[in-house]
């Protein structure tokens, strides 16, 4: 899998705080593109769709719409590999990381990895481990309409499927950290800043 070293990902659970997180490393970095998964295009509104309930499909199905978008995400106009090498930083909300970590819940791991493997790896990604407890406070307090997702016995589930995820790709190149997203939203950035210059980012 190649690496797009202008790429920078950040991933958590449902709840951790990673669009928080995305917006205020996109206010700290110059000349960055902010971007996110699912997208705002077609594809993407047709998955928002289906995990906000108002579509029910095969988890099948789920799995390669999630691909087709990250497809277009990628090689489309105005695009991650477009904004990369015109020289922007791109900082993006969820990635191939999500879907092995969620579509594995009902497909087998390699079957997913299969529907990602030709797709760019970031240049590192920022795993945003809120625990399973705080991230279920936050999505109550949000909204009391669940996603598919959103079940405390389901997210646990999905932390296990992201260690098994992060631990694969580390044979693939993967440049992984990891923060204790319990933490307050300022600790949070100043650790990712820390990342940064150490990637001689900023």
């Amino acid at each position: 899998m190649k690496i797009e070293k202008n790429f920078i990902v950040i991933e958590g659970l449902d709840g951790s705080g990673t669009s928080t997180q995305v917006k205020l490393l996109a206010e700290n970095i110059p000349n960055s593109f902010m971007t996110y998964e699912p997208t705002d295009n077609e594809i993407g509104r047709i998955i928002r769709k289906i995990l906000r309930k108002e579509i029910s499909i095969n988890y099948i199905t789920l799995a390669y719409l999630f691909a087709a978008d990250r497809a277009e995400h990628l090689y489309g106009k105005n695009g991650i590999i477009e904004k990369c090498s015109e020289g922007k930083i791109v900082i993006c909300d969820r990635y191939l990381f999500s879907s092995l970590a969620y579509q594995s819940l009902n497909m087998d791991f390699e079957k997913v990895f299969e529907l990602n493997k030709d797709f760019v790896l970031p240049r590192f990604v920022i795993f945003l481990n809120t625990s399973v407890y705080e991230c279920m406070k936050r999505i109550q307090k949000r909204t009391n309409d669940r996603e598919i997702f959103e079940e405390e016995g389901i997210q646990r589930q999905i932390l296990e499927n992201y260690r098994k995820t992060f631990n694969f790709l580390k044979d693939y190149g993967l440049n992984y950290y990891e923060i204790n997203g319990d933490k307050g939203i300022k600790e949070i950035l100043d650790m990712e800043l820390d990342i940064l210059k150490k990637e001689n980012i900023l």
